[in-house]
């Protein structure tokens, strides 16, 4: 064996030894940032979104507050489940232990909170800002409509359906280019400046 075989053959093994020597139990717990569509980690409790923004219809910032105000779209903390639950004890046997863990957090005090599994990771050379897509963007749908800001949907999926978070697009640069190239046309086609940056590469990479 050659040593550039003997490298690869080196590099493979270890790729493929790593999720065990990380303690990872199942590939669904490895996460390569953006490209892992229908990533669906397991929660440490079952949430359920299509209950909570679809049925009790609570805006997504109720709970993921910081997205028209800045780069990040928070994790609800303890205090803001709490608010509802302290009440809410659920109905069905599964709601019911799924509340008793959360009030089991809340009641240890630790401050950690819940261990949730980040679904959406961009690349740490990747800058996005929530606010500039949630409050400050100008949306044209395909039918021409315009909205003061981007639907949580464009890029997370509809979570009004969804039970437990996952990945729904592939988040590649591609997929941004491509959104800020058709928003261009159809702001250009309605007489609006057409701001989504294409060419700058500093507007994502900074």
């Amino acid at each position: 064996m050659n040593a550039k075989l003997a490298v690869l053959f080196f590099l493979l093994t270890i790729g493929m030894a790593m999720p065990i020597l990380l303690g990872f139990r199942e590939v669904a717990d490895v996460q390569l940032p953006n490209l892992h569509t229908n990533y669906q980690p397991t929660q440490p409790i079952p949430y359920s979104h299509r209950l909570h923004a679809g049925v009790l219809n609570i805006d997504c910032q109720y709970c993921h507050t910081g997205a028209d105000e800045g780069r990040h779209a928070a994790i609800p903390s303890l205090d803001t489940c709490w608010n509802c639950h302290k009440t809410v004890k659920g109905r069905t046997a599964s709601a019911k232990e799924s509340i008793a863990l959360l009030e089991k957090a809340y009641n240890n005090g630790m401050g950690e909170g819940v261990a949730w599994k980040r679904v959406h990771n961009n690349a740490d050379f990747v800058y996005f800002n929530h606010q500039t897509h949630v409050r400050i963007a100008q949306f044209i749908d395909a039918d021409g409509n315009v909205t003061d800001g981007i639907d949580c949907a464009q890029c997370h999926g509809d979570m009004t359906k969804e039970g437990v978070a996952r990945q729904k697009e592939q988040l590649t640069m591609g997929f941004c280019i491509n959104c800020h190239r058709d928003q261009n046309q159809r702001h250009e086609a309605a007489k609006l400046p057409a701001r989504a940056p294409v060419n700058a590469c500093d507007a994502c990479h900074r």
